[in-house]
């Protein structure tokens, strides 16, 4: 009689250790938009009576209850065991879930948290071995420790890039899109990144594969972080017998002229070092994004061609030839064969033109101009630059900056017309300037300078309005218009 209930008793905790277990696994699956923190409650509740039940079925689940003499019964306390370590597992699981979480980091919440539920799920594995079924899992761990590694050293390449690849998903320091500099050359944006290797599509059109293991020893360049702002220094190599102030002079000139460099951070010239053949200098700026770069390094090199060039200053002799002889800034003459505008003038006509020109020096905010003011002068740019801007209802609007050899005023002066914009000195500027008054002596003492003028109104409208930038675009005159402007404007100087 006592036996017969003794098994009823044990029956019923075996139905009930069954029906909590197929709770446990159940419930959470039939509701999965609990929130964590109540799937874990629910499995801890389910866990605490079920550690109660495998107690009075069979005392401790830290016990082995293997027995050779395999039955019905055995079968299912071996199957209720193993679920309650299952349902550990599942408790442990929920727990990192809620405790490890990485502020903002998302992606590195759920890789470390699967990482540590992967392990967990190894050791209940063993466990449920070791603990279960009764066999020593010491052998089995040296055992397994021997094969990982004879496979681990058979691919131990392979292996690296994938732990590579696991702490570079973690730290992040780059991700699919982000412009990538890796030590060694590769540059280029980062179009893939997965456990063994991160791709990298180059400036050649051609997709670098860079294992992960690579990527953790080099040193990287993000260029996209903070933002997308991009930096780049370029170094020239100028004439030794040029005086350094007048260098940095000529190439900070140069490099405010060009309109793609970022004002903020404001680009720099610094003298890098003295050689016997050459100066060195580095010219430092920042461009909005890298698809800027290149445009940007040839609008500044073209610049201080430009400025170097009417400074008459020599880029450094290579070792064994003869250094250059640097001359001066250009006369008035050199700038008239120069000009866009002025060079298709015969020689002669331009020699007489260039007497009348008078020198002027201006300081960092004076005005050659003032949009709406009377035209006065024509003006040919020596040295440093000149910003031409706009006003607007939101403020100065740039329209461009003007480079040695470039002339403004002409069509103002031409036409009797108001200036369409203001043009102020940037950097200490030296001009020649030419009135009306001059021009008129030059005509009288040279009649076929008159025809020469007249050709100019033939360029194209475009050429004269880059030239003559000073312009309202829409109050620029149509080609006929201009030159019989221009008939009219000689004749009235001609007497």
């Amino acid at each position: 009689m006592a036996t017969t209930g003794l098994m009823e008793t044990e029956l019923t905790l075996h139905i009930v250790a069954s029906t909590l277990l197929a709770a446990a696994l159940v419930v959470g699956r039939l509701r999965p938009a609990w929130p964590v923190w109540f799937k874990l409650l629910w499995r801890y509740l389910v866990f605490a009576v079920l550690t109660i039940v495998v107690q009075r079925l069979m005392v401790s689940p830290l016990h082995p209850h293997y027995s050779p003499i395999y039955s019905g019964r055995s079968f299912w306390d071996h199957v209720i065991e193993a679920g309650w370590w299952v349902l550990v597992a599942g408790v442990a699981i929920s727990v990192v879930r809620i405790v490890v979480v990485l502020e903002h980091r998302p992606r590195e919440t759920q890789m470390v948290s699967d990482l540590i539920a992967g392990a967990i799920g190894v050791a209940t594995l063993l466990a449920i071995v070791n603990f279960v079924f009764g066999v020593p899992i010491a052998g089995l761990v040296a055992t397994s420790g021997v094969i990982a590694i004879v496979l681990g050293l058979a691919s131990q390449n392979t292996l690296a890039d994938v732990f590579s690849g696991i702490a570079v998903g973690l730290e992040r320091p780059y991700k699919p899109g982000d412009l990538l500099w890796i030590e060694g050359g590769i540059e280029g944006h980062v179009t893939q990144v997965n456990w063994r290797s991160t791709q990298i599509a180059t400036g050649h059109g051609n997709i670098a594969i860079v294992p992960n293991s690579v990527i953790a020893k080099a040193r990287l360049v993000n260029r996209s972080l903070p933002v997308m702002t991009r930096g780049d220094t370029l170094e020239i190599k100028l004439d030794p017998g040029i005086p350094p102030e007048q260098a940095l002079t000529t190439l900070e000139a140069a490099i405010q002229s060009a309109v793609l460099p970022l004002s903020i951070p404001a680009p720099s010239v610094i003298c890098t070092g003295l050689h016997p053949h050459g100066v060195s200098y580095s010219i430092s700026y920042s461009v909005s994004s890298s698809a800027l770069l290149g445009a940007a390094r040839s609008e500044i090199w073209t610049q201080i061609h430009r400025h170097l060039r009417h400074a008459h200053i020599a880029f450094a002799a290579a070792e064994g030839t003869e250094r250059p002889v640097s001359a001066g800034t250009p006369s008035p003459a050199e700038l008239l064969e120069q000009s866009d505008l002025f060079g298709i003038l015969p020689e002669k006509d331009r020699s007489e033109l260039a007497e009348h020109f008078k020198e002027q020096v201006l300081q960092p905010g004076d005005r050659l101009m003032e949009e709406g003011g009377k035209p006065q002068y024509l003006f040919l740019i020596a040295s440093g630059v000149v910003e031409v801007t706009r006003n607007t209802a939101t403020g100065p609007h740039l329209l461009r900056r003007m480079s040695p050899g470039e002339s403004l005023g002409a069509i103002g002066l031409i036409t009797d017309t108001p200036h369409g914009a203001t043009a102020t000195a940037i950097t200490p500027v030296r001009v020649f300037r030419m009135n009306k008054t001059a021009i008129a002596a030059a005509i009288a003492t040279s009649p076929e300078l008159a025809a020469g003028l007249e050709d100019l109104a033939h360029r194209s409208q475009a050429v004269i309005a880059r030239d003559m930038a000073a312009e309202e675009p829409q109050d620029r005159q149509p080609p006929d218009e201009l030159r019989i402007k221009l008939r009219k404007f000689l004749r009235l100087l001609s007497g």
